[in-house]
């Protein structure tokens, strides 16, 4: 289960593609200027040792800014 907090948008789906996964929704979410298009959060969250099936779809929050 890849980590996707941080990364913008167009890295977050090729970690997720390396990983077999999809990206799911995408919502956007009011966020400090420096987290503008970068994601700040994402369901089903990182867990050690956690697996996805290949093709599980992630949805992730990326920050629009204040």
């Amino acid at each position: 289960m890849p980590k996707l907090r941080g990364l913008t948008l167009a890295k977050a789906k090729a970690k997720l593609r390396k990983a077999h996964c999809k990206l799911g929704k995408v919502m956007k979410k009011a966020s400090p200027g420096a987290q503008k298009g970068k994601v700040i959060g994402q369901k089903p969250k990182p867990m050690p040792g956690r697996k996805l099936k290949n093709g599980a779809k992630v949805n992730v929050t990326v920050g629009k800014g204040p």
